[in-house]
């Protein structure tokens, strides 16, 4: 325990009244030593108890006021001294009372012997064994006996924490007879404040360092800019081809699409939603049929959490049944392992921590309940106890007369039928292949037969852009789907078939690939470009539309000149979206847009080196070797996307997709070949040995 003022300043006094009770209080000396400390109240030599608690367990629970007192009830003194008097004596008949009528509890000797006692600490001991072979096992011979490790990462400590951990009883027992020194020598001492111990535990070593700010950006991320500018002034002076340079990537990461650090750029994909909305009357449905419902997003708007996993379990099922429907959806991510929401999961903080089981309804939930929601096995246990508790009879009264559906790693089915609730597995909607939920819904809605109005729950524009590219897959061309987004009193309907009609099926079905392209959960967005803009480019052009529509197509993956020819039009949509008209490679796109930063108005005009040092790479389109990678990751995530109507999703792997398998998780991969051009530092190094030096020294000092 560390960092705890109260406790330290009080122990220590604690501790000094204890040393001198023989001369302060001699009696109570004597009873300690005849070991009062405690009171035994069982025949078991380990089962002594401290005073207070069997005070609180015997006397005060008799008297009817469990862990009370009567600061509660009064502020009256003659009260208080009345409740005193008869505090005892009234503890003491209603005692003689339990004891008359055989209601005390007696010892039971059997007790851990019982049946589920037994299983109970089996359990518990596997658990325990299983936590040491889930992470990593102290007691084995393997492990390095010189270094300090981290049982749950397997990771070892830094030379700072080692030596803080290992010194941590030292250090404060050098720092409490200091406080002793202290208080002796000055009296007022031991009211003032304790200063805390900076803590360097292993969670210091996870921390990421924070860099220094330079007007709202990171010093370091801002030098990485100045790189391009420092290129284009050595080119200047040595006559270095700059077309060359800028077709590289340079920077180790592309700063059209990330930060330094690593982490990718984001957007508001709640523009692709408005722009599709835009123009469009959103009339909601008349009645409605099928209610398919993101599972996790409704557990999210769950507000007054009930304590336990059985009332939670009612709560989801009325908050279901809120809209008026005749068949409910609920449909729950699963969770593969690696995955290409390895990142997106990284940024929520999700993870898979310590195993978690529920063992029935009337267990309690955990306390902070919107943190768990963030632990993977919470969640997946959470979805197998809704599948087993909904089909107990106790949930009569919630399922009703509709029907439920329930889709996790299999499809259930809840009926009430002659008041027992019946419980079938749907194998025909089962589609264990879908890692998302988003997937998991088109697919519902795309493979029921009967004409219905469908209503989709959700906050998510991932679905209708995916449902948009699959209306043509619906099974009854009569059927029409509206999506419910929003909580409260912001809740509105989007009429998906009105915006089908008026967008019309070709740019409809380049929307998963479109939205894949300019950036999603699993893709990074071009840096400060948004969707609104792209979109409206995408809606004039029916080129572009054709070319998102191969995205992900079983007959263009591994088409070497049909992924070349829709390449090449992608590279003119980006330079479309980066105001380079009549440019068609994005290089030359690049090229274009340094000379239009840096273009002097009179060919006699001294070139100005200051300005160089602002220059924003991030402003520049990525260069073909990462617009490349960043188009692979579009084409997988829009074979899946586009085969959400499909029982079996996964045609290609993410490996060699844009992505690279680093530590059984996958990680970005941002460009194919070299980082910095060879002839540049040959060059450099034949007319300048020193701006060579420099050069090297900077790219490896701020890259590496």
């Amino acid at each position: 325990m560390c960092n705890q003022p109260n406790f330290a300043r009080w122990t220590v006094k604690y501790s000094d009244n204890l040393q001198k009770v023989a001369q302060s209080h001699p009696d109570l000396f004597e009873q300690f030593q005849n070991g009062f400390f405690s009171i035994q109240r069982t025949n078991k030599s380990f089962s002594k108890q401290p005073i207070d608690l069997v005070l609180e367990q015997t006397i005060n629970a008799d008297a009817a006021r469990r862990l009370t007192g009567i600061i509660q009830f009064t502020n009256s003194i003659s009260a208080r001294q009345r409740w005193a008097l008869s505090h005892d004596i009234r503890s003491t008949v209603i005692s003689s009372v339990y004891k008359n009528l055989n209601l005390q509890k007696e010892q039971d000797v059997t007790a851990e012997l019982s049946n589920h006692n037994m299983k109970n600490n089996s359990k518990q001991l596997k658990q325990f064994i299983n936590t040491f072979d889930q992470f990593i096992n102290p007691f084995s011979a393997e492990i390095p006996q010189d270094l300090l490790l981290n049982i749950s990462s397997g990771k070892a400590a830094s030379e700072k924490v080692e030596k803080f951990l290992l010194n941590i009883e030292k250090d404060g027992d050098i720092r409490r007879q200091t406080f002793i020194t202290e208080c002796k020598e000055d009296g007022n001492r031991f009211e003032k404040s304790i200063k805390k111990v900076p803590l360097e535990n292993f969670s210091v070593d996870y921390v990421k360092k924070t860099k220094t700010k330079v007007g709202g950006k990171v010093q370091e991320v801002r030098i990485q800019r100045d790189l391009f500018g420092r290129m284009l002034g050595i080119s200047i002076d040595h006559k270095v081809d700059m077309s060359k340079i800028l077709s590289y990537p340079i920077t180790p990461v592309p700063l059209s699409m990330c930060h330094f650090e690593g982490g990718i750029c984001k957007t508001q994909k709640s523009a692709l939603m408005k722009s599709l909305e835009k123009g469009v009357q959103h009339d909601p449905p008349s009645h409605v049929d099928v209610l398919v419902i993101d599972g996790f997003f409704m557990l999210h708007t769950m507000k007054n959490v009930p304590k336990t996993f059985g009332s939670i379990s009612k709560k989801m099922l009325q908050m279901m049944t809120q809209i008026k429907a005749t068949r409910y959806d609920v449909i729950f991510d699963q969770y593969f392992s690696p995955s290409i929401k390895d990142y997106e999961r990284s940024r929520r903080h999700e993870s898979s921590q310590l195993e978690f089981n529920i063992t029935g309804p009337d267990q309690v939930r955990p306390s902070d309940f919107t943190k768990e929601l963030k632990n993977i096995h919470f969640k997946q246990s959470l979805v197998e106890f809704f599948t087993t508790h909904w089909a107990t009879d106790e949930m009569i009264p919630f399922i009703d007369n509709n029907q439920i559906f329930i889709n996790f790693r299999q499809c259930h089915s809840f009926t009430v039928i002659n008041n027992k609730v019946m419980s079938e597995i749907h194998e025909d909607l089962s589609c264990s292949e879908h890692e998302e939920a988003d997937t998991k819904i088109v697919y519902h809605v795309c493979n029921i037969d009967a004409q219905a109005n469908f209503v989709i729950r959700c906050s998510d524009t991932d679905i209708a852009a995916i449902m948009l590219g699959n209306m043509h897959h619906l099974k009854n061309n009569d059927s029409r789907v509206w999506i419910l987004t929003g909580t409260g009193n912001k809740q509105r309907y989007v009429d998906l078939n009105a915006i089908y009609e008026q967008l019309g099926p070709s740019l409809c079905r380049s929307l998963p690939a479109f939205h894949a392209m300019t950036g999603c959960d699993f893709n990074p967005a071009l840096f400060k470009k948004g969707k609104q803009k792209p979109f409206n480019i995408l809606k004039k052009n029916e080129e572009y539309q054709q070319a998102f529509h191969r995205f992900g197509t079983l007959d263009f993956v591994g088409d070497v000149d049909e992924e070349e020819r829709v390449f090449n039009i992608i590279q003119k949509f980006i330079c479309d979206v980066y105001n380079v008209p009549g440019i068609i490679d994005v290089d030359a796109a690049r090229l274009q847009l340094f000379i239009n930063t840096y273009m002097v108005s009179d060919i006699n005009e001294e070139f100005n080196r200051k300005n160089l040092r602002n220059f924003d790479a991030s402003n520049l389109p990525p260069c073909k070797s990462e617009l490349w990678q960043q188009f692979r990751r579009a084409s997988y995530i829009a074979s899946l996307w586009n085969n959400a109507s499909m029982k079996m999703i996964n045609i290609f792997s993410p490996e060699n997709n844009g992505w690279t398998l680093q530590d059984g998780k996958y990680d970005f991969h941002w460009f194919d070949g070299d980082q910095l051009p060879g002839f540049v530092s040959e060059s450099l190094e034949e007319q300048s040995g020193k701006l060579f030096s420099f050069l090297i020294l900077f790219v490896s000092l701020y890259f590496f």
